[in-house]
């Protein structure tokens, strides 16, 4: 069938998401829900992540699609550590003949972390697995899913972004849309790929993003540029990301993120409500 294996990591937090493929396969319980079973070390906290995914696969992809997604014929398995450090996370795909034909996804961190953060940044990576069928570029689907995240995250975002362009300028934008493995200066990458994924949403909108990055893919990303943006090719929209930046690395989205409109709070394992 030729499937390929994609793996998605949680932008600052590469170590941690690597030590998640370590994960013992026994947990200490589980919950299953129409799209999603979770593996969690209590029965609380996997009923709560189960719930919490599909509130943000539901709302997430009516952001990003404007209506839900049809169920999978398979749920997507969930793997939660609890630590007391900041949340980590990695989703795996297999694809083949234009569709997702299975997915993993491991979390690890605090709960209230895993929730605003964590979490909707890993859905959104399945969102769009499922609509495009096939790997996205690097640079959008860690950048994109970036804007799912809370405010905290988001505000670190914008000050990796800033740190690049003050150190090294950044990658030239027809070298960003290009690159398939992540660079050694992870922080930077994300940073960026997250600045101009929301510059994009932000002038466009969701669906005409959609559209640039299918364009991208089939025709190339200059003809993606002029037919999407309006611009000559990837070195005129780089100039106008980089003139936004200027401006727009101070500010912040007046709309909500998913990440942003729950609030969440850690709890101890007898008390795993959400407020």
């Amino acid at each position: 069938m030729g499937i390929h294996p994609r793996t998605r990591m949680v932008g600052p937090r590469l170590r941690a998401a690597l030590g998640l493929i370590l994960l013992p396969l026994l947990m200490g319980a589980s919950a299953r829900s129409t799209n999603f079973e979770v593996e969690a070390p209590t029965p609380e906290i996997a009923h709560q992540v189960a719930r919490y995914a599909e509130h943000y696969r539901k709302e997430i992809a009516r952001q990003w699609l404007g209506e839900p997604l049809p169920d999978w014929p398979r749920p997507c398995a969930i793997r939660i550590k609890m630590t007391g450090g900041e949340a980590g996370g990695v989703t795996s795909f297999g694809f083949g003949r234009g569709r997702v034909v299975d997915q993993e996804m491991s979390l690890e961190g605090r709960l209230d972390r895993i929730l605003a953060s964590a979490l909707p940044h890993e859905i959104t990576h399945t969102i769009f697995a499922s609509y495009f069928g096939e790997p996205l570029p690097r640079w959008a689907d860690e950048g994109a899913s970036l804007l799912s995240e809370d405010r905290r995250e988001r505000l670190r975002h914008e000050q990796f972004a800033a740190d690049l362009m003050t150190r090294s300028g950044g990658w030239a934008l027809s070298e960003l849309f290009t690159i398939d493995e992540y660079p050694q200066d992870l922080m930077g990458f994300y940073g960026q790929g997250y600045s101009v994924s929301r510059f994009l949403v932000e002038m466009g909108g969701r669906p005409r993003f959609l559209a640039f990055l299918r364009a991208g893919m089939n025709e190339g990303w200059d003809a993606a540029t002029r037919a999407h943006y309006g611009f000559t090719n990837t070195r005129e929209l780089d100039r106008a990301w980089r003139s936004w930046h200027l401006v727009a690395s101070r500010t912040m989205p007046t709309d909500p993120s998913p990440g942003d409109a729950l609030v969440v709070r850690a709890q101890s394992p007898h008390d795993h409500e959400t407020r």
